[in-house]
């Protein structure tokens, strides 16, 4: 049966996919961290209050959403938070949700947030810097231009000009061009530009690349493997700072050799200091899905 204030079976249509007659198509329903990121996503992910109005707060959800509310706003929450699912389990959706959750908005702009915090007795998060890292998306292999002319090696490169623009770039820039692990340089970064949210997708997609490689712009893998524990230490040292990573969790994903040392060797680095997460459980599946691609109507 529909919860909260969901309107009755007979009242429920799909506006614009329709599963039965074939016109539903499968990609408009496909999270995708980067497309949010680059204001190109449809409004079902990229407007906060069109996806919240869409989404399920899950269990597992709303103690993540919680979470990083305590921890921009420096009343606890953990640092560091792994997604680990198979695909199609929600990692990206809940990277979807924190990134919409820490753009300042107010929360009675967010269907279901609103509520959420006033269960707890926990204000608005902050507005934060927010760094979007998708793995797939970033070529290893070649410097990236960005419009202010900065050009762009690393992914510690990246992560600081997303936080602080040139500023931010100019802290790591030595570490960038020489390819080499900035180190205690994340703390002052992270604390400098924080609150702030650092987001990574596909982070094993993107470690796998560098292995064996000792030629390519974006460092070495080993280097990379000290980034991220350089990272997670800076993310727990700056308090209202959170890392939130997600990796794959079955072998298609993982992909080979490159993908299975990459995948235990972060987990060896990050993720043994991880708060958990909860995926959906197979009820709160149904809801889920009915959000996605049913809208209500009014009755008349």
């Amino acid at each position: 049966m529909p919860s909260g204030n969901l309107r009755p079976w007979r009242e429920v249509v799909m506006p614009h996919h329709d599963v039965a007659t074939g016109q539903y198509q499968q990609a408009e329903f496909a999270a995708d961290l980067h497309q949010v990121w680059r204001d190109e996503a449809e409004d079902e992910y990229g407007k906060p209050e069109e996806f919240f109005r869409r989404t399920f707060l899950t269990e597992g959800l709303r103690d993540l959403l919680l979470t990083a509310s305590r921890r921009l706003r420096v009343e606890g929450g953990d640092p560091i938070v792994q997604l680990q699912t198979n695909f199609g389990g929600g990692k990206t959706h809940s990277l979807i949700a924190l990134y919409h959750l820490a753009a300042g908005y107010e929360p009675a702009t967010l269907p279901g947030v609103e509520e959420m915090l006033a269960e707890v007795g926990l204000g608005a998060p902050p507005e934060a810097k927010r760094v979007v890292l998708v793995g797939q998306m970033i070529d290893p292999g070649k410097p990236h231009e960005k419009p202010d002319g900065t050009a762009v090696q690393t992914l510690w490169g990246e992560l600081a000009w997303q936080l602080g623009g040139p500023a931010g770039y100019a802290m790591v820039e030595s570490a960038d061009k020489a390819r080499t692990n900035p180190g205690d340089t994340l703390n002052r970064l992270l604390g400098a530009y924080a609150p702030c949210l650092i987001l990574i997708d596909e982070w094993v997609a993107y470690a796998r690349q560098l292995y064996g490689r000792d030629d390519l712009p974006a460092g070495t893998f080993d280097t990379q493997m000290t980034f991220a524990q350089a990272v997670s230490d800076a993310a727990k040292n700056v308090k209202n700072a959170m890392l939130v990573v997600s990796i794959p969790a079955s072998d298609i994903e993982v992909g080979g050799e490159a993908g299975r040392e990459a995948l235990e060797r972060l987990s060896n680095v990050i993720f043994r200091q991880e708060a958990s997460w909860k995926p959906a459980s197979a009820e709160e599946g149904f809801e889920i899905v009915r959000r996605r691609l049913f809208e209500d109507v009014p009755a008349e």
